[in-house]
């Protein structure tokens, strides 16, 4: 409904309402005053009928021939004259009649009554009047009469229907000037409503008519003033947004913004790359458009006023640094931005770095601490024991050459590392090397109570540099004798998968936790940190032989099952087959393969 209907509605509405509760008024009051005129005009006529059957009453006359005298004063029909004893009763009716009604019992007291009520004889409501008979004080009995209320209504009707007819009069005259006020009030309206329409439609030099020096039109120059300083605004902001949108584009780090309802209100281009924002994002929520609830809950709790700091990680193993800030409008919070930089890179190389002082420091302290405790202890008087001296001075002979090999450990991992090395690659015969490689091990298991085997195929021939293959071999078979306990068994082992030629080293220790097992090539990775290091190892060794075998083309890998042991294996090309597949053996294989360096 338009607003010029809903004024002539209003403005009809309360003329409307005006004339209905004068008129309401008005008939009350006019209903009520002709009502008792009425009951007046029965009042009178018991007088004049008590005074006309006085004299028969005083006689003594019979009251049913009273009362047929009474009734030749029924001035209509529907009218009803009766006449009552001293009682209020009828003497010729007998005595099963109802009780006196008020008015007659009034009129016993000597007073002339009026009453309006339901008659239940005739089925209608009636106007009663009740007048003594008195012959002085003495009361000869009442006279009661009666007539229909309808007959007031009817004259009511007359003047109800007058009422109506000059309501609609006035109800159609103040439509039509109601129509006029109207029209002349929303046809300013429209204008601005026009204007405001072509503002919304981005028409910012848009101006209204001013009809007037009311409030209408100084609402109208009111509005004419703000589309031009609508139309300044928006072209700063335009500017401004140019510049800001440039700025994002240029930043590395993804930024993201949403607004008080949680819609996605920015998002630059390295927010699609880093966090998978689609294209079509802007509007919606940022539940369903941003795949990482962590940073949906960072945004919410920052639209709630908190600033929120916090690394989060991303798909793919990335990091990522989110700072969330609140955006205030009003002094209220209006929405939240995030700033997401991927600190992946730098993460890693500050792990590596501390895990690499920690490390060798660790493995540092302990020989030295071990020489500096055996020196104290000479330099306080042990010299003087030949005995104990030499003994101490093994031990720190012992710990001088572990830090040399940790020092040589690291040199040689560093120059592996930084491709600082060369190979002399030949032809390398796997089971001699294997077997002079247990020769040399033999007495050492033999110490240890291991028994020491190795077992190869003949003519098992790949290019590689012999020296740094007996140094993988001899690192596998060393780690192999450590963690075998007395009784156990190391069982080398060359064979021929396919095009490869695979070497294996099983023992039957304790096995590798499936947890630890893909770390065991890393630096300094000892999967039973129960040991100490009096075993002997740096924990470089696997390191160095994963990347001895990486680099000569070949490749390593571990399986162990925890509590029966564990079989460390690597593979080359055999001669003559080119560079090896890159696939990686299978978690599964069967029993022979298992056997041959495979394990469960």
């Amino acid at each position: 409904m338009s607003l010029q209907a809903r004024l002539l509605a209003s403005y009809v509405a309360v003329v409307a309402l005006a004339l209905l509760v004068a008129g309401a008024y008005a008939l009350r009051q006019i209903e009520q005053r002709y009502t008792r005129a009425y009951a007046l005009s029965l009042e009178a006529q018991a007088r004049v009928i008590a005074e006309a059957v006085r004299p028969q009453l005083s006689r003594g006359g019979d009251f049913r021939a009273v009362e047929q005298a009474a009734k030749a004063f029924e001035w209509r029909k529907g009218a009803y004259v009766g006449i009552r004893d001293r009682s209020g009763r009828k003497p010729h009716l007998g005595p099963d009649q109802p009780p006196p009604p008020p008015e007659v019992l009034q009129a016993i007291r000597g007073q002339v009554a009026t009453a309006q009520r339901w008659d239940e004889w005739t089925q209608e409501v009636r106007i009663f009047a009740a007048a003594p008979v008195l012959e002085g004080p003495r009361l000869l009995g009442v006279v009661h009469v009666s007539a229909p209320r309808l007959w007031v209504e009817r004259q009511l009707r007359q003047i109800w229907w007058a009422f109506a007819a000059a309501g609609a009069l006035a109800l159609a005259v103040g439509a039509f000037f109601g129509q006029r006020i109207s029209r002349s009030v929303t046809r300013p309206l429209r204008d601005l409503e026009r204007g405001a329409q072509a503002l919304s439609q981005g028409e910012y030099g848009q101006q209204v008519p001013v009809r007037g020096a009311d409030e209408v039109g100084r609402l109208a120059e009111a509005f004419n003033r703000m589309a031009q300083q609508l139309a300044q605004t928006i072209d700063r902001i335009r500017e401004e947004r140019n510049r800001l949108e440039a700025v994002l584009a240029s930043l590395r780090d993804a930024v993201v913004a949403v607004g008080p309802r949680g819609e996605l209100i920015l998002a630059n281009r390295s927010a699609a790359e880093l966090l998978g924002v689609p294209q079509d994002a802007l509007g919606r929520p940022v539940r369903e458009v941003l795949p990482l609830p962590a940073l949906v809950q960072l945004l919410e709790a920052a639209a709630a006023g908190r600033d929120q700091s916090e690394e989060l990680p991303l798909p793919g193993g990335r990091v990522a640094e989110v700072t969330c800030s609140p955006i205030r409008g009003n002094g209220q919070p209006a929405g939240a931005v995030a700033v997401v930089r991927d600190v992946t890179e730098l993460r890693r190389s500050e792990r590596l770095r501390r895990e690499l002082v920690a490390n060798v420091s660790h493995e540092l302290r302990t020989p030295l601490t071990s020489i500096k405790g055996f020196v104290e202890t000479l330099l306080a008087g042990a010299l003087r024991d030949e005995q104990n001296s030499r003994r101490f001075l093994e031990i720190i002979e012992a710990e001088a050459n572990r830090l040399t090999k940790l020092v040589d450990d690291l040199l040689e991992l560093s120059r592996l590392e930084s491709k600082g090395v060369t190979f002399q690659l030949q032809p390398v015969d796997l089971g001699q090397l294997c077997r002079a490689v247990a020769e040399r091990q033999q007495p050492r298991a033999e110490r240890a109570g291991v028994r020491l085997e190795c077992s190869a195929e003949a003519g098992v021939v790949v290019v590689a540099d012999p020296d740094r293959v007996e140094q993988v071999v001899t690192n596998l078979v060393d780690n192999a004798l450590k963690f075998t306990p007395e009784g156990g068994r190391v069982h080398v082992r060359v064979r021929v998968r396919g095009s490869e030629a695979w070497v294996s080293v099983e023992d039957t220790g304790r096995g590798i936790p499936p947890d630890d097992l893909p770390h065991v090539f890393e630096r300094f990775y000892r999967a039973d940190r129960s040991r100490t290091r009096a075993s002997g190892g740096s924990g470089l060794g696997l390191a160095i032989a994963k990347h001895l075998v990486e680099m000569q083309g070949g490749r390593i890998w571990a399986t162990s099952t925890p509590g029966q042991g564990s079989v460390f294996s690597f593979a080359f090309p055999l001669a003559g087959q080119g560079v090896r597949p890159s696939v990686e053996p299978a978690a599964g294989r069967s029993d022979s393969d298992q056997a041959a360096g495979g394990g469960p």
